[in-house]
This record gives C-alpha cells, structure tokens and sequence, in this order.
C-alpha cells in the first residue's frame, strides 16, 4: 500500500520485548506511511483496547484522522471496543 500525501495512510504494529527481570513489555508503533514519521510509541506491560483507542484520539487531536489505518491481521486486533 502505498500513500501519496501525508496522513492518509497510517500503519500501525505492536512489538513485544522482555525486560532484565523477564517481564513483558509492549509497545504500539503509530507510523505514517507516506512521511515515514513515527507519530507514537506506546510503551506498557499491557496494551488494551482502550489504551489504543486513547493513543489513536491523541493522535488525531494534534493531526486528524488518516485516510486509513493498516495493521496485520494478529490477533492482537480482536476486541469488542
């Protein structure tokens, strides 16, 4: 997929590391894809809907909404909010 202007597509991913102690850590990468700008990294133990949800709408405060959004198809994507 590939944008044309700036926030028309964003992607965004999450990664999981392991800490010293062997706790999870998570982060939620927001990127827009045509300025290769990282709009966010969300860094917690967990990650819920609402979390995402709260990171997208600070995001939009600042710049809008993008056209569209592509993630992978993970499971982490499945929720009810």
């Amino acid at each position: 997929m590939k944008a044309s202007k700036p926030n028309e597509i964003w992607a965004m991913d999450f990664m999981t590391d392991s800490c010293s102690n062997g706790r999870k850590i998570r982060t939620l990468n927001v990127i827009d894809l045509y300025a290769r700008e990282c709009l966010k990294i969300e860094v917690g133990h967990s990650m819920p809907s609402s979390k995402v949800i709260a990171v997208l709408e600070e995001i939009a405060l600042g710049r809008g909404l993008p056209e569209k959004i592509v993630v992978d198809n993970g499971p982490e994507y499945t929720s009810k909010t």
